[in-house]
């Protein structure tokens, strides 16, 4: 039979040119020209535009359109950041000419070398610089602007940025990015560090050419896990520039409006901050180094720190939320005063003050929100609002796996917890074919979760599973299954005939092709059986049914005519009148000359509440054909007793003389026995004499009887115990020694007369006849 291979139907349309969502980053917002055509998906020529939030800046692309392919170009998100190394503590190698590192970080660029706002380093083997962050950030991008040019023509130079929180200067942070080729004046070099870098610091080394200075005019530091100032409370009696962010906190530096502590506290407090009442060597940092910013040598800059000297104990100092100070920054030697402050004449550390005096001070407020979140592409948001304390969900689309958390939360900090996750397109390979089958798409792709389908084709039967999905590993979540061809059962035999198969099994297809064995049959039903998709074949079997044939008169005119027989019955199996022969009677050899034959009998036939005789199955396959041998034409006829070989008819009589001649012999041999059984008895009785009485023994053991005489298939006559036995004369045959001892051993049933036992005693006491013709001798 010829192989069927897989088709491949799929039942959807073909995929579709739509796009789904482009992706947005964390504190952004994406518009479309039109409307989708649903929440997740586009139109080819679709625009969306990017735009960032307040204090944030677009990096990347800012408008993508959906192509045909069902893609957006350009590829690749774009970024809104926040520049954190604006305003923060530079260091570098060297300073030539003014070239101080804090013009590369003080928020203005160029595009040719100005030494008003660029910095420069001698020429050095390897220079580098490097920017304090104050708190470690993920550092997702590094901008350069670089000032003067460092190398002649044609002439490639080698950039390293490091992000770490080890000392920049020892070269062992991890390498952020690498940059070789060459550096013009003003040109800004964008390096990503992928995946996002956690560091304070951030550093650049010039490794090549050796002999060179580094000039920077501007160096970005972007992230987008930062909080902006935009973000932070905002007044009108604020002075500008008053604001700063670390650790997810607002920073509101008031110096136009001095007030004692209590006062402070109080204005903090009905703004809904507080005077700082926390402290660490990072904090420290950063607070020490924006008030240096601010007032740089001004001895008259001093802010006020929410610690209070403990009443209960005065050596110790507490916060004035209740918690004690453990970690401390102040300048030694101490006074007696209750308040504490940033002393500006001691490098911004601590110094106990007079409560009543009239000092700067410092608000900080927690922020209330967390802003908008990432959005990766292919994805769906579900939130209700974006404040502290809220939840969001992502759901990825069809054929999309969720790498990451499907929920985060925002926290106090003003950040939500976790990374965002990814939508990982998945697709299956093209599934297995399958012999005699067809192969459906039910979703009409290969993504993940996609369904496929199998179905047999008419005929076969699956073995497996018919329906398997795309899973995470891009794989079936399964083997295929196969497609076996379905068997009928064995085509039934008929009576007086036979089946021949067209292939050498019975499956689906195969043809049945029923006959009579004898040409006295015909075949009454359909000759051919067929085995159909189900299992079962088409009809049932036909039947060979007899042909009526009358006999033909007999040609010799002595013979009389012949008349319709009957036929026998099944039961009968000799025909009823028979010549019967004297035995050993042979009957003499008739003249072949004068032979003639008898007139033909009618052929035997069975009724259908007759017998059936069914032929032998052949289980050879002749020449690849599963052919089922039949009988001969006869086989099915039982053999009738009246045979028309006269040499038969003769040896059949010689063995029934056989027979009667050995039951005649056996019936005399019976009666042989019979007539001296009846001898012995009657001499027996003739010569029995009483005996001598002997005395009467208390042992009854069987061992002390014995038998006197037995005779062929006859039970023994008389025992007779040893212990009475005397041999002064040799008893007579057949005789008991004692006639009362012998009337003591007889049952209580038999009679007992003087001269002998009775036969019917005599035959109950013949358990264990003796040996023929044996007698017993003392």
């Amino acid at each position: 039979m010829k192989k069927k291979m897989m088709m491949m139907i799929v039942r959807h349309q073909p995929l579709s040119a739509e796009c789904g969502f482009p992706g947005a980053p964390a504190h952004s917002s994406v518009k479309f020209n039109t409307e989708g055509l649903s929440e997740d998906e586009w139109r080819p020529g679709t625009v969306a535009r990017y735009s960032c939030d307040r204090g944030f800046e677009l990096l990347g692309p800012a408008r993508r359109i959906c192509g045909e392919n069902g893609t957006w170009a350009p590829q690749g998100i774009p970024f809104c950041v926040l520049n954190v190394a604006a305003g923060k503590a530079p260091m570098q190698s060297s300073v030539v000419d003014g070239g101080i590192p804090q013009k590369a970080v003080d928020g203005s660029t160029s595009t040719f070398f100005d030494e008003s706002t660029c910095s420069l380093t001698d020429v050095e083997r390897a220079p580098w610089w490097y920017v304090n962050l104050l708190e470690p950030y993920m550092v997702q991008l590094v901008r350069i602007d670089f000032g003067q040019s460092c190398c002649a023509k044609d002439r490639e130079a080698t950039i390293v940025v490091r992000v770490g929180n080890n000392r920049p200067d020892l070269g062992v942070n991890p390498i952020c990015n690498r940059f070789t080729g060459s550096l013009e004046e003003g040109r800004p070099l964008f390096l990503p560090c992928n995946p996002p870098m956690p560091g304070a610091f951030v550093s650049v080394h010039f490794e090549g050419p050796p002999g060179v200075s580094l000039s920077i005019c501007e160096a970005f530091v972007y992230t987008d896990q930062a909080l902006p100032i935009e973000r932070c409370p905002t007044y009108r009696d604020q002075p500008p520039g008053s604001t700063a962010t670390y650790n997810g906190k607002c920073y509101i530096f008031y110096n136009q409006q001095p007030s004692n502590f209590q006062d402070a506290q109080n204005f903090c407090e009905s703004r809904g901050g507080s005077l700082v009442d926390e402290s660490n060597p990072a904090l420290q940092g950063f607070l020490s180094w924006e008030l240096w910013r601010r007032h740089k040598g001004d001895a008259n800059g001093q802010y006020w720190l929410g610690a209070v000297r403990d009443r209960d104990d005065p050596k110790n100092w507490k916060w004035i939320n209740g918690k004690p100070v453990s970690v401390s920054f102040w300048n030694l030697p101490g006074g007696n005063d209750d308040c504490a402050r940033f002393d500006g004449t001691k490098g911004w550390l601590w110094s106990d003050t007079n409560c009543g005096l009239n000092l700067n001070f410092i608000c900080q407020h927690r922020p209330t929100t967390c802003g908008k979140p990432e959005q990766p592409p292919n994805s769906t948001l579900i939130s209700t609002s974006y404040e502290v304390g809220s939840r969001i969900e992502y759901i990825c689309n069809e054929g999309h796996l969720l790498v990451g958390p499907s929920k985060r939360s925002c926290l106090p900090t003003g950040f939500y917890s976790e990374f965002p996750p990814v939508c990982r397109f998945l697709q299956c390979g093209p599934p297995a074919d399958v012999e005699n089958a067809v192969l459906s798409s039910v979703n009409g792709t290969r993504q993940f979760k996609s369904l496929i389908q199998y179905e047999c084709d008419p005929g076969y039967v699956m073995v497996g599973r018919p329906e398997l999905m795309c899973d995470v590993d891009e794989k079936w979540n399964g083997p295929p299954p196969r497609c076996e061809p379905v068997y009928c059962e064995e085509p039934l035999s008929i009576r007086n005939g036979g089946f021949s198969l067209s292939t050498n099994s019975t499956r689906f297809g195969t043809v049945a092709s029923y006959y009579c064995t004898s040409s006295r049959h015909e075949l009454v039903g359909s000759p051919k059986l067929v085995c159909q998709p189900d299992g079962g074949w088409n009809a049932r079997p036909p039947r060979c049914e007899p042909i009526m044939i009358k006999p033909r008169p007999p040609k010799l005119a002595p013979k009389p005519p012949t008349i319709d027989v009957p036929l026998p019955s099944p039961e009968s199996n000799f025909p009823r009148n028979r010549d019967r022969r004297p035995p050993f009677l042979q009957k003499p050899r008739p003249d072949p000359a004068s032979f003639k034959p008898r007139p033909r009998r009618p052929p035997f036939t069975t009724n259908d509440d007759g017998f059936s005789a069914r032929p032998p199955i052949d289980n050879e396959i002749p020449d690849s054909a599963n052919v089922q041998a039949n009988p001969g034409p006869r086989a099915d006829e039982p053999s009738s007793v009246a045979n028309d070989n006269p040499r038969e008819t003769r040896q059949a009589q010689l063995n029934l003389g056989g027979i009667i001649a050995l039951g005649v012999f056996g019936g005399f041999v019976f009666l042989a026995a019979i007539i001296t059984t009846i001898v012995i008895l009657i001499r027996s009785r003739r010569d029995l004499r009483p005996l001598p009485t002997l005395p009467r023994l208390t042992n009854t053991d069987s061992s002390r009887w014995y038998t006197l005489l037995a005779l062929p298939d006859q039970p023994t006559l008389a025992r007779r115990d040893l212990n009475g036995f005397r041999p002064r004369r040799a008893p007579t045959a057949g005789a008991f020694s004692d006639m009362r001892e012998m009337r003591s051993c007889s049952s209580s049933d038999d009679t007992f007369t003087p001269e002998g036992p009775s036969i019917a005693s005599m035959m109950r006491d013949s358990s264990s006849p003796s040996p023929l013709g044996r007698r017993t001798r003392f």
